[in-house]
């Protein structure tokens, strides 16, 4: 049943039901970015104990220093060396009563030198340190512990001196630290953390995706990258939506110190978004799914720290006068580019962090103003909507005309002088035609590598074309191009008359692709099929779906998980899909590779009775599947080798009749038995092609078909004379039976590739190409990237 191509909106609703499906069988990644934020979000509140919400009165923003004499806590532990007499201990004591507790703080040195040496030997406990009152009184004083020890020592002296009572203190300025300041801070850190890591869970299963090429499917048959991106960042959306109001409802019910957490909740919302559609970014370049979460997550939580160490920096090193404006800088910078940063930056503004809520001394009116939470609004907005459209332009294929240059060098280009004049006449043929499917003089190079050059070909409505050649031949490289998978460095593909370069989604509507690999979601066989037949538009989905499963043989095994079948019936699913929707142009790529005997044959015949009306590409390593299913053929070889019909190609490149012959004592035939054998087909058949080994009494050879006649008689020239000759002197030559038969297309294919001296991609790499150094390999996997862009 044919599909028709869904509104935007309408497939990504298809799209968002199967991440539903998908959801039902791996709920843990799902469950943990959910729970993480929540958790952390109730456990963090404990910090918020007795919290009051920060105002701008410069004695709140404030935490008063400790006043320190040897009255208080400077007497703990001292020690304290004086002299030279014993009144001045006494003195001291009785002017400190607190060190009275401790009758070993003051240590008597009866002389400067003991002094000196006291103060050399315990310079580590002298505390806060000690005098000598001599000829020249000399006072010390540990240096290590700010200047209050000095100011202590020089007290205990001059009161002294003095003999009378002096107490002095030291006390600093008010610190620019609320008091609880430490605690908010905690509170900030741990849950920010907690709110890095949870977008990274929702990159895991896009990630899977397109490493096992299920996203490549999707495109290749008929899902476009706008609702797919659209419906995969609303169905995570819902988790972020959960866990922002959550977090949002237990910090209000907790504390009323949260200023606007309405727009807080807006900014944890939009951090979320941009934070799952960074991550989505991050999924398309990793190359496993613990790589991606340890660069989506680890990544936010860096960029989280990076920014909380640069505020802190700025509060402690920078100038008073100059903190605002170095914060605004800070802000407009950093948070333009990362959204953890205006994450970060709203946990500080909501709770008055140093004082950054403060507009002279009173709180911002309007929480949306730029310099409040706006700015972090903006940009989360702008973030977000930029990596959206990298998303759909990443997967769309679109580039600008001055990146869509060429990537190969012209000397590495060969100049073709022997090209058959089928492949001629078929690259001028469809210049000019109509055919659903146009290959037009496409060329694929990876920088100074050319994998497919100058091939061209079509395939109209009703025609099965098969593409042939040996491993590293291009063809799967012809098939990524056709597919859109690819840009052609030059030519163009056109599906329907529609330009795959100009509008892949457009022309893929047309497509229904079998690749050769066996690209399976977590669904079961018959989930799959109703996802594609949804996807492209199909009205009876239930009847098309039932249709489909028949008729690939699939019906028994339609509940089963799709990872779980085996590999035969894997190709069959993965043929299902391509027949979804009827598309015009099919592509199966060896698509019965897997399957035994019988079920190919069971395909065959399913892809017979659906070829008509629609193009066919097939490639293969099996030419009897060729042989069977194809109307032309094509063999390539970088560029096209030959073309034709399978007996236009036998007429051309295997005119010839095959003989067998086996001697009646074989595998014991002499040497000489096989010799007069051989030379009997010299001498009888001109032109006859022996092969130079003989096996066991076995010997093959080849005639072409019009020099079957006996040596110096035309009039009995075709099969009736080779068989003749052949009976006539079966006695003679001691055959015990003979076989007579035609090219195959196996013997074709060999002739056409040996006559163009064609290695297969393993041998020609080691023999011709040069091995490439690690700068090498980087500069390929970097121009494979680009161009697959």
């Amino acid at each position: 049943m044919p599909g028709k191509e869904l509104s935007f909106f309408a497939q990504t609703w298809v799209l968002f039901r199967k991440r539903i499906t998908i959801l039902m069988r791996n709920k843990w990644p799902y469950l943990a970015a959910l729970l993480i934020p929540i958790l952390a979000a109730a456990l963090v509140t404990l910090f918020l104990q007795d919290f009051e919400a920060l105002s701008c009165r410069p004695e709140d923003q404030v935490r008063e220093a400790r006043s320190l004499s040897l009255n208080t806590e400077l007497a703990i532990g001292a020690n304290i060396p004086v002299g030279p007499s014993q009144q001045q201990v006494d003195n001291l004591r009785d002017e400190y009563p607190i060190l009275e507790a401790n009758t070993s703080a003051v240590i008597l040195v009866n002389t400067f030198e003991e002094f000196q040496n006291y103060i050399s030997t315990n310079f580590s406990f002298a505390t806060p340190g000690g005098f000598f009152d001599g000829d020249t009184p000399t006072f010390a004083w540990r240096g290590d512990y700010g200047v209050q020890f000095a100011v202590a020592a020089q007290n205990m002296m001059h009161a002294s001196l003095l003999n009378i009572p002096i107490q002095t203190a030291y006390q600093p300025f008010d610190e620019p630290w609320a008091p609880s300041a430490g605690d908010s801070l905690q509170f900030i850190l741990y849950f920010g953390l907690a709110m890095s890591i949870f977008p990274g869970f929702f990159a895991l299963y896009v990630n899977v995706e397109r490493l096992r090429n299920v996203r490549a499917l999707h495109y290749s048959n008929g899902v476009r990258a706008g609702p797919l991106w659209l419906a995969y960042t609303l169905f995570d959306l819902i988790i972020v939506l959960l866990v922002s109001a959550v977090a949002i409802i237990i910090f209000v019910s907790v504390s009323s110190a949260f200023y606007a957490p309405g727009y807080v909740f807006v900014v944890f919302f939009l951090y979320g978004l941009s934070a799952t559609l960074t991550a989505y970014v991050v999924s398309l370049y990793t190359t496993s799914q613990l790589a991606t979460f340890a660069f989506a997550a680890g990544g936010q939580c860096s960029f989280f720290l990076l920014y909380f160490v640069a505020f802190m920096c700025i509060i402690t090193y920078i100038p008073a006068a100059d903190i605002d404006s170095s914060l605004d800088i800070l802000q407009y910078t950093m948070s333009l580019f990362f959204p953890a940063a205006n994450l970060l930056r709203s946990l500080l503004l909501t709770l008055n962090q140093f004082s950054i809520l403060c507009r002279n001394n009173e709180v911002a009116s309007y929480p949306g103003a730029f310099r409040v939470y706006g700015s972090c609004i903006l940009y989360l907005i702008l973030q977000s909507a930029i990596l959206f459209l990298v998303l759909v332009w990443y997967d769309s294929g679109w580039r600008p005309a001055f990146l869509a240059r060429k990537q190969h060098r012209k000397e590495d280009l060969e100049q073709v002088d022997d090209m058959d004049a089928e492949v001629f006449t078929e690259a001028k043929r469809i210049d000019g035609a109509s055919d659903q499917l146009r290959v037009k003089h496409v060329t694929k190079a990876f920088g100074s590598f050319v994998a497919v050059q100058d091939v061209s070909f079509g395939i109209p409505h009703g025609q099965t074309f098969a593409l042939l050649g040996p491993n590293g031949a291009g063809k799967s490289t012809t098939i990524n191009l056709i597919r859109g998978d690819m840009r052609p460095s030059e030519g163009d593909i056109e599906i329907e008359d529609i330009s795959i370069l100009r509008k892949r989604a457009a022309a893929r509507t047309h497509l229904g692709v079998c690749p050769q690999f066996d690209a399976m979601d977590q669904m079961t066989a018959i989930e799959h099929l109703r996802f594609y037949a949804r996807a492209r538009g199909v009205k009876d989905v239930e009847h098309n779906v039932d249709q489909i499963l028949h008729a690939v043989g699939l019906a028994p095994f339609k509940n089963r998980m799709a990872g779980k079948l085996s590999g035969g019936n894997k190709r069959k699913l993965s043929l299902g899909i391509a027949l979804t929707g009827n598309p015009s142009v099919l592509i199966l790529d060896e698509p019965s590779s897997g399957m035994d005997a019988a079920s190919k044959r069971v395909m065959w015949r399913t892809l017979s009775s659906v070829s008509a009306g629609r193009s066919l590409l097939l490639t293969t390593h099996s030419m009897e599947e060729a042989d069977a299913l194809a109307d032309r053929a094509a063999v390539m070889a970088k560029r096209m080798l030959a073309v034709g019909t399978a007996d236009e190609l036998r007429k051309k490149h295997g005119d010839a009749y095959h003989v067998h012959c086996v001697h009646k004592d074989a595998p014991y035939s002499s040497d000489q038995d096989m010799a007069e054998i051989k030379t009997f087909v010299r001498n009888t058949f001109p032109g006859a092609i022996t092969e130079e080994r003989i096996f066991h009494g076995q010997l093959r050879f080849s005639v072409p078909t019009d020099r079957t006649a006996y040596r110096g008689d035309d009039s009995t020239n075709g099969i009736s004379s080779l068989f003749a000759q052949l009976e006539a002197n079966k006695e003679k030559l001691g055959l015990e039976y003979y076989s007579v038969s035609q090219a195959t297309l196996d013997q074709v294919f060999l002739s056409i590739v040996t006559k163009h001296n064609v290695l297969e991609e393993n041998y020609a790499r080691a023999q011709g190409q040069k091995k490439l150094g690690v700068w090498g390999k980087v500069k390929r996997g970097v121009m494979v990237v680009y161009h697959n862009a």
